[in-house]
């Protein structure tokens, strides 16, 4: 047996080439590992150009979808049950998370998996068999058609709703692939950034949602996997809430809360000890939750530019 040590660690799927020369000789050549394709040079010019052009047209998916139901109310009493008034309210039902409600949950998975973030990645995976959920920006691309039916002036409107939506996905997407890194240990890093539109009464409030996968080796060679959460809410009465939670393989969950005014803290502090119980009730192996006024120190992404687009509904 002969046992070969590699002058620096080698990445999963890295070339290695060993050859023995005439003498008996080995040797041993680790070729440079191929940059993933969202950090190759041409693709990240792409990435930026793209970016320039989106990041003034967006507009968070909150903000979208109380325009869209405005335009959905207006709607109804032209033709309660047009084509084009059953999609938004669709989209209104699949893509809202109520707080406290049975199937906050499952909205919230519904935005993570339908949301336009993985719309490539699921079209990749589509069979003829089973079809993937359409997800937001193919019902976007729906609106487009069905927008034909509305006169000049508001169909104009609708079409700019539509593609502002469209440029907050596409910036949310190429925010997150722009930070996804392979580590020299094999390891990963992968980034998941979308809007979460949180019912408010009639209204529609937004947080951002960042979500990171940590794939590492332990002292012991195994991977193993960290999961952070953090969400934004900017809230107009309670003003600005970020959460950072952590979740480890073993159930270990950390969470910290930064709030902007006290009386918000307040309100906060009051609910983290049934948040806590009901957590360990879920079998989460919970470590204290701290909640501070301020902001919170070094985030991880800075904030997508935001352009509210007004189109008079």
């Amino acid at each position: 047996m002969i046992e070969l040590v590699s002058p620096r660690p080698i990445q999963a799927g890295q070339q290695v080439d060993i050859t023995r020369n005439e003498q008996g000789l080995i040797r041993l050549q680790v070729t440079q590992p191929a940059l993933p394709l969202s950090q190759q040079p041409g693709v990240q010019a792409i990435m930026q150009q793209t970016l320039r052009e989106v990041l003034p047209l967006q507009l968070p998916l909150a903000d979208g979808l109380n325009q869209l139901m405005r335009i959905n109310e207006r709607q109804q009493g032209v033709n309660q049950n047009s084509a084009l008034n059953k999609l938004i309210q669709s989209m209104l039902g699949l893509f809202s998370v109520k707080p406290g409600s049975a199937d906050a949950d499952k909205a919230i998975a519904r935005n993570l998996q339908q949301g336009g973030l993985l719309s490539e990645a699921g079209l990749n995976r589509a069979t003829s068999e089973r079809a993937p959920p359409p997800d937001l920006k193919q019902q976007l691309g729906q609106l487009l058609k069905l927008a034909d039916q509305l006169p000049a002036q508001a169909r104009e409107q609708l079409t700019q709703l539509i593609n502002s939506l469209l440029a907050r996905s596409t910036a949310q997407q190429i925010s997150s692939l722009q930070r996804w890194r392979d580590l020299p240990d094999g390891g990963q890093e992968r980034h998941f950034r979308l809007d979460l539109p949180i019912q408010q009464d009639k209204q529609f409030e937004n947080a951002e949602l960042r979500i990171t996968e940590h794939r590492r080796r332990d002292e012991e060679g195994k991977f193993v996997t960290l999961w952070s959460v953090r969400l934004h809410f900017e809230l107009e009465d309670a003003g600005s809430l970020d959460a950072d939670i952590s979740l480890q393989e073993s159930f270990q969950l950390s969470a910290s809360f930064w709030v902007e005014k006290p009386e918000t803290l307040g309100r906060l502090r009051e609910r983290l000890k049934d948040f806590e119980v009901d957590l360990k009730r879920k079998g989460f192996d919970v470590s204290p939750l701290y909640a501070r006024l301020g902001k919170m120190a070094n985030p991880e992404l800075t904030p997508l530019q935001k352009r509210l687009v007004d189109v008079h509904t």
